[in-house]
């Protein structure tokens, strides 16, 4: 067993938010925790527990409002924007929720896009590959705009997987795809962390947090249990129990 490294390291991270004037909400609240290469950590927790907004200010995205966040060793948040923006390209793999692709780019281009930007080569042989391995087999020409939420889901995803790099968050991966691709899309993410990486995922689905190394439940803002090799019926009962 590989002796693993903490590669994020959180220490009472707050997060709030003004909804005008004085009046401020609180989205998360005290949060302390690391996550090592080689794992494969999830967040679980109802709708509006802060599982997002945690993710965010673990990634270098959101500041929090008090509270540290290591990537690295280095917090993102004192970097200068020239190597924050340099951290998110070759170290920091970000899966989002919302897909943030460009509807003017084809599939091709959304899934190179963080390589052009980042100089290195671009391969359209191991895009290929990749797609094949998550048994996706879109027109690369096409625009994303053509593309079903499932399949613009898979060119988010490939466009982070092509980056190689060694921490990734996840938001909600698999949340707009059938089940057969939700498991070939769980495995290339529990691949990359037996492989060495860093996974963090957030999900609703308890049967796949049940499959990650070490969940965390959310509730209110705030870490409730912490399971190391979770079992779904425990997860269901930590959720419930809230």
């Amino acid at each position: 067993m590989p002796m693993k490294k903490e590669v994020i390291v959180a220490e009472h991270i707050s997060k709030e938010v003004s909804l005008g004037g004085k009046k401020k909400i609180k989205i998360l609240n005290d949060i302390s925790l690391t996550a090592s290469d080689h794992e494969f950590l999830s967040i679980v927790g109802p709708s509006g527990s802060g599982k997002s907004t945690l993710l965010q200010c673990l990634s270098g995205l959101s500041n929090p409002s008090k509270g540290t966040v290591q990537i690295n060793d280095r917090d993102p948040y004192q970097l200068r924007p020239s190597q924050i923006a340099r951290m998110r390209r070759q170290e920091i793999g970000y899966i989002f929720q919302s897909y943030n692709l460009l509807p003017a780019l084809p599939v091709f281009e959304n899934i190179v896009l963080p390589l052009r930007l980042s100089g290195k080569k671009v391969s359209r042989q191991a895009v290929i590959d990749l797609l094949k391995r998550m048994k996706f087999t879109p027109d690369l020409k096409s625009f994303v705009a053509n593309l079903s939420g499932g399949e613009q889901q898979k060119v988010a995803i490939a466009r982070v997987l092509m980056t190689q790099t060694k921490i990734i968050f996840a938001d909600e991966p698999t949340g707009a795809v059938d089940s057969a691709s939700k498991e070939v899309i769980f495995q290339l993410l529990r691949d990359l962390a037996d492989a060495g990486a860093c996974v963090v995922m957030v999900t609703h689905d308890i049967e796949l947090a049940a499959r990650t190394d070490r969940t965390i439940t959310l509730k209110d803002g705030a870490i409730k249990k912490m399971f190391n090799q979770p079992r779904a019926q425990d997860l269901l009962l930590a959720i419930e129990e809230g």
